[in-house]
């Protein structure tokens, strides 16, 4: 028998849905007649690692730091329920150990979500998961585009014989899920961790390579502009994939391979304002692996970057710090 629950202030209590949002099934009849806007998945799989795991608990970590998170942005002065109905649609169906079909049961929730119309945010997971989001974005688009933030290339074509794994999403992106190479961007690219051969392989093919070197001589805002034109010229859709570890890894120390020297978090919020605000049509987030954490600061910077581009997308404008935000007129403008 259900019994009313007394008013608690606390932020941190109930169910750890992605900020407190309802709870529904994307796969259960009716789900279409009163889609979310918004759904935001997890998928919960890490069996394709080849450093570190732990990423399979990065969904549940992601939730649970999202209840420090309001819906009121301050920096956009915006509040994300204005613009969206959002859900929490729950975990896809995760075959252990079984990549390609977890893959393949994941691309069938997420074109559900498609179907009704409803914009699918993707909590990772390793990265060998965006091969489900391109997918089931391809199935609805005629030609998408794709802007990739990470360290690494991600475009090896195969690891150990494998198809499916954390270093081919992007490979898998191009050659499953139909999206055109030239309408591919990466930013952040860094460090001492990437093979020569997924290099060749990218600029073969014409993929936009933004490195994190560019970003730093030419400023985040700008790099982000130019993978923005690059991944939306003439497109019809346009995908966001987030690398966690493209961050520093003072800002991102709970993930499979941190990066020494990469992004500072300001920078990251830039990018994705800029990227989100030239509308996207889903997303994910992932490499969040909770473990190596203690303070979980990795999967709140994953919430916060959810929740960048949600209003970034929603009002049209990147309002990151440093970009003269909406916050700041707010306050009394710039003195």
């Amino acid at each position: 028998m259900a019994t009313e629950q007394p008013a608690n202030a606390f932020l941190d209590r109930g169910v750890a849905t992605f900020m407190g949002a309802p709870l529904v099934d994307p796969t259960a009849d009716g789900f279409a007649a009163d889609a979310p806007d918004v759904g935001v998945v997890g998928f919960p799989f890490d069996s394709t690692c080849i450093s570190r795991t732990g990423t399979n608990q990065g969904p549940r970590a992601v939730r649970d730091a999202s209840s420090q998170t309001r819906y009121y942005h301050f920096e956009y002065d915006t509040d994300l329920r204005d613009h969206y109905d959002i859900a929490d649609c729950g975990d896809v169906p995760v075959v252990p150990g079984n990549a390609a079909r977890s893959i393949d049961q994941a691309t069938e929730y997420l074109e559900a979500l498609h179907d009704a119309g409803t914009m699918p945010v993707m909590l990772g997971g390793d990265h060998s998961v965006t091969t489900a989001g391109t997918r089931a974005l391809a199935t609805h688009a005629d030609d998408p585009g794709l802007v990739l933030v990470d360290t690494h290339f991600d475009t090896a074509t195969e690891v150990a014989g494998e198809r499916y794994n954390h270093c081919c999403p992007i490979a898998r992106t191009i050659d499953e899920a139909g999206f055109d190479p030239e309408k591919v961007s990466i930013v952040g690219l860094t460090g001492p961790t990437n093979p020569r051969f997924e290099l060749e392989w990218a600029r073969e093919r014409g993929i936009s390579l933004f490195t994190l070197d560019e970003v730093l001589q030419r400023g985040p805002v700008a790099v982000a502009e130019d993978a923005v034109a690059a991944a939306t010229d003439g497109n019809d859709a346009l995908y966001l994939t987030l690398d966690i570890d493209v961050l520093d890894a003072s800002a991102a120390p709970g993930t499979g391979v941190p990066t020494n020297g990469g992004l500072h978090a300001r920078e990251l919020l830039k990018i994705l304002g800029v990227v989100a605000s030239a509308g996207i049509d889903a997303m994910d987030v992932v490499e969040v692996s909770p473990g190596p954490d203690a303070g979980g600061i990795t999967a709140r910077m994953a919430v916060r970057a959810v929740v960048d581009c949600l209003a970034a997308s929603a009002v049209g404008e990147a309002h990151a710090p440093g970009m003269g935000t909406a916050a700041t007129a707010a306050c009394g403008g710039e003195r």
